[in-house]
């Protein structure tokens, strides 16, 4: 029972938070240096509070969206629209790594050559060693894993193990679809931003290193950190990478809960898979599905 009341004086205290949130950026932006903003930012972003105030905000769209169905409707759509924005952008970078990937073998193995230098009209904006370039490509490999996965997941491209989903009715499989984000998509992408939070900031920033525990933070500047191997070296992306998957992953963990929250309530009515980025508005001021 008490672990149950500290939880429910939690959620209150998170839409209090929420309501005063402007108050609390308002007095985190007139702190005097940036040290201490930034001390604020490292502790808050792995905190319970800062949960908790994301947690009421989906309870307050939840409880918008089951007023008005067509808000809930509009979240759905705008929420996919975001994460598959985001997603058509990283999908480039498969593009960028072919391309790169040709550069690399003709470079090496027709020319002979140990780096590759960019220099449109003799001016070299760029030169690196095909080591270097090399590396890179994990990179691209990288975004196109975290950035576009939601995007994936919003248009049914992960494996999914089937032994009884497909066998049941259509009601059925939206509230298996309800539960199963509530039980696993919603405290995995949450457990994985509270385990990359430290690992991410403590890449980016020189400071006594944060953990999962943490409750201060010692904010002493900028480091980005960096291996010293010839490839490529920018490990603080890598880390910075899971933060922003994790990040996705939520916010598609919302729009597949309110979307199976529409399929429910409109019991006879199809909702259509995904929505296209570049639809136009139908009259009634909602987008034409796609087909």
């Amino acid at each position: 029972m008490d672990i149950l009341g500290q939880f429910v004086l939690a959620f209150l205290k998170g839409f209090a938070d929420l309501l005063l949130l402007p108050w609390h950026i308002i007095n985190w932006a007139q702190l005097p240096t940036l040290k201490e903003r930034l001390n604020v930012v490292l502790v808050a972003g792995m905190s319970a509070e800062f949960l908790f105030v994301v947690l009421a905000a989906v309870l307050i769209l939840l409880a918008a969206g089951l007023y008005s169905r067509r808000f809930l409707r509009g979240l759905v759509f705008g929420l996919e629209r975001f994460n598959g924005a985001i997603g058509k952008f990283a999908a480039w970078f498969a593009l960028i790594m072919v391309i790169q990937q040709v550069l690399i073998i003709a470079m090496g193995q027709v020319f002979r050559g140990n780096d590759l230098i960019f220099s449109p009209f003799g001016m070299i904006m760029t030169s690196h060693e095909l080591q270097w370039l090399s590396g890179q490509l994990k990179f691209y490999n990288a975004i196109l894993i975290a950035i576009a996965s939601a995007y994936t997941f919003i248009e049914g491209g992960h494996v999914r193990v089937d032994l009884i989903y497909s066998t049941v009715r259509h009601r059925t499989k939206k509230l298996v679809d309800l539960i199963g984000t509530l039980i696993f998509l919603f405290p995995s992408s949450i457990l994985l931003w509270w385990f990359s939070w430290p690992i991410a900031t403590n890449a980016l920033f020189a400071q006594r290193p944060l953990n999962i525990w943490s409750e201060t933070a010692r904010f002493r500047g900028f480091r980005f950190e960096s291996s010293g191997t010839a490839e490529f070296t920018w490990v603080w992306s890598f880390k910075v990478l899971i933060v922003i998957f994790a990040g996705l992953m939520f916010i598609v963990a919302v729009s597949f809960f309110f979307r199976n929250i529409l399929a429910l309530l409109e019991r006879d009515e199809e909702i259509p898979a995904h929505y296209s980025l570049d639809s136009s508005a139908s009259e009634d001021g909602e987008p034409h599905p796609t087909h």
